[in-house]
């Protein structure tokens, strides 16, 4: 549905066009210049070695947990309050999703639920920075590293977060950005795979292309094979298109600009709602930066999730895009019938799920559409108020 005031929308400039037309007025439309621009852009970026440009996040999460040989038997921890592709990514290699609750304060895993839930069959970490915020990190990967772990950080959401001299992306054995839409860098699909480890960029390399070797993923590989085709072993249909990495890779020179924006439009909001009684805001760490994918808020616990979704349509009737970010996962229909999860076994991400919502986010916003959506909020917030009293 077309809002006046959309969640989001894309930021295309006349660069970012000129830059897609050039890919589609050349011959190649996969796995070409463009692609191994924005690669080397992209490792630059967020200062690892390796990039590999894919489909979308959710493709990337998949490859990644099959380039750490995860499978049947093993488990993961994932986080509760987070997109659906952590769990489904889990299930699809075969593997068991173990929830994990979040922090109250940073939305992100709570490192002393995570540590309960660790078992001899604990393969791997899921580790998210919701909503970009990167605050709690560093105290996942401590204890990944102490556990002998390894994290695969799920950072669609963090291009561009910052937490001290660290970005977000850096804190994972391997690394997933994604590039669709309400993204800092939104080039409608697509996504990336950073890591310093030169065995797994390879192995991601060959599954994001139904397995297939290339000399840049196995340069020792004997030049003799040429063009022709040899592979590793299984793999998916996951590789980025010319277009779309040249529109990330443009976007990805402006990224000093888009989070400078959206840092703004995030301090309008707060500046208009900070003090609501009604409303908790985003809590921002002092030594943290986010990009803001999505502004967020939670209402205060005197509301629950029917009031909380009236609110969002309350906002649709002004015209205002605005979501449900994020339902705990372990609470999704299928999640429930394969493992028996049910409430009570992430209270705080059912608490925060019940009650949060994402208002409209998007480089170009103006102050005066800042300004709209929050009297559109007070407004339907007040009236949801007085029903709630009468």
């Amino acid at each position: 549905m077309k809002y006046d005031i959309p969640l989001g929308k894309p930021d295309l400039t006349d660069a970012d066009r000129e830059a897609v037309l050039a890919t589609l007025q050349g011959s190649r439309l996969t796995m070409g210049s463009a692609l191994l621009e924005f690669e080397a852009h992209l490792a630059t970026v967020v200062r690892r070695p390796f990039a590999i440009g894919i489909s979308s996040a959710g493709a990337g999460l998949e490859i990644c947990l099959r380039a750490l040989g995860i499978g049947v038997g093993d488990e993961v921890l994932v986080p509760s309050l987070s997109f659906s592709s952590n769990v489904n990514s889990v299930i699809s290699v075969g593997a068991t999703p173990v929830f994990v609750d979040c922090d109250a304060r940073t939305l992100n895993m709570n490192v002393a639920h995570a540590e309960s839930k660790v078992t001899a069959k604990t393969r791997a970490v899921i580790g998210v920075p919701v909503l970009g915020n990167p605050a709690g990190l560093p105290e996942l990967i401590a204890f990944c590293s102490r556990f002998e772990i390894p994290m695969v950080e799920h950072a669609a959401e963090g291009l561009g977060s910052t937490i001290g001299s660290d970005n977000v992306g850096k804190f994972g054995r391997l690394s997933v950005f994604g590039f669709g839409p309400n993204r800092p860098i939104g080039a409608g699909e697509g996504g990336a795979i950073v890591t310093h480890d030169d065995r797994l960029a390879a192995a991601c390399r060959a599954l994001r292309n139904q397995g297939r070797v290339d000399r840049q993923s196995f340069p020792n590989q004997s030049q003799d094979l040429g063009m022709l085709m040899a592979f590793s072993g299984m793999g998916y249909d996951a590789r980025l298109a010319e277009p779309l990495a040249a529109l990330a890779s443009s976007q990805l020179r402006r990224l000093d600009e888009i989070r400078s924006q959206r840092l703004e439009i995030a301090a309008a909001y707060t500046r208009a709602l900070g003090g609501h009684p009604d409303l908790i805001l985003p809590n921002v760490m002092e030594n943290s930066q986010i990009c803001w994918p999505l502004f967020w808020v939670r209402l205060s616990d005197r509301f629950g999730v029917h009031d909380r979704d009236a609110l969002i349509d309350g906002l649709h009737r002004h015209d205002i895009g605005a979501a449900n970010h994020y339902p705990p996962s372990h609470l999704l229909p299928h999640v429930q019938k394969m493992f028996g999860t049910k409430v009570g076994d992430c209270p705080t991400a059912e608490s925060i799920g019940d009650r949060m919502l994402t208002l409209p986010m998007f480089t170009s916003m103006r102050a005066r559409e800042v300004g709209q959506v929050c009297q559109a909020l007070e407004i339907v917030l007040s009236r949801a108020g007085i029903e709630r009293s009468s």
